[in-house]
């Protein structure tokens, strides 16, 4: 049976892929713009249902949204940093059973996005946290279309590879994020993200 790696074990291999020859290039700051894609999916409730402590939903409806992005990210030798989302897309569907599992109740959407970061680096592994109030999300189409979107949490774990030239980032542990749109909905949801960026020259 496959079982999803831990994060302790995957901080190890990163640690490891440093000592077999990162060295120098992340002892530094990283300074520079990484284009990157990324992708992801999501378990989302409607506030005031939550999660619990294992990350189960409280409540339902329960929703599944998956998407696919394209962005870029700015690091400052400072520990400071911005990222923009040119595009995303994704999907949105209720989790059967349940009566909002509808055609009316699933959609799709094109947004791009951006925020302000802070970034640690430690044996290698870079620690990225969104800046609190600096999340902006805008929807370009489907039924959020010409609305906005702010977001609490939003974090990342990432490696630099030995030539600085290529960055991936996976979701930072698992954190419950609230979503508040300018409709005034407020949405709950845990999420697992990845991107693969490359160094703009």
């Amino acid at each position: 049976m496959y079982r999803k790696p831990s994060l302790p074990f995957l901080t190890i291999a990163l640690a490891g892929l440093l000592i077999a020859g990162a060295g120098p290039a992340m002892a530094q700051g990283i300074s520079g713009t990484f284009a990157f894609t990324a992708s992801g999916s999501c378990i989302e409730v409607d506030a005031p249902a939550t999660f619990n402590s294992s990350f189960q939903p409280t409540a339902g409806p329960v929703f599944f949204d998956s998407f696919n992005s394209l962005g870029y990210r700015v690091f400052n030798t400072d520990g400071t940093g911005s990222q923009v989302t040119l595009l995303g897309v994704s999907t949105f569907v209720p989790v059967p059973p349940g009566t909002t599992f509808t055609p009316a109740s699933s959609s799709a959407s094109s947004w791009k996005i951006q925020s302000q970061f802070t970034y640690t680096m430690s044996g290698g592994i870079v620690t990225i946290t969104l800046t609190p109030n600096s999340y902006l999300q805008t929807f370009l189409s489907g039924p959020r279309a010409g609305q906005t979107a702010t977001q609490d949490v939003l974090g990342a774990y990432g490696f630099i590879s030995p030539d600085g030239k290529t960055l991936i980032t996976i979701s930072k542990s698992t954190e419950v994020e609230t979503k508040t749109f300018s409709n005034n909905d407020v949405r709950k949801s845990v999420c697992n993200r990845s991107s693969q960026g490359f160094l703009v020259p």
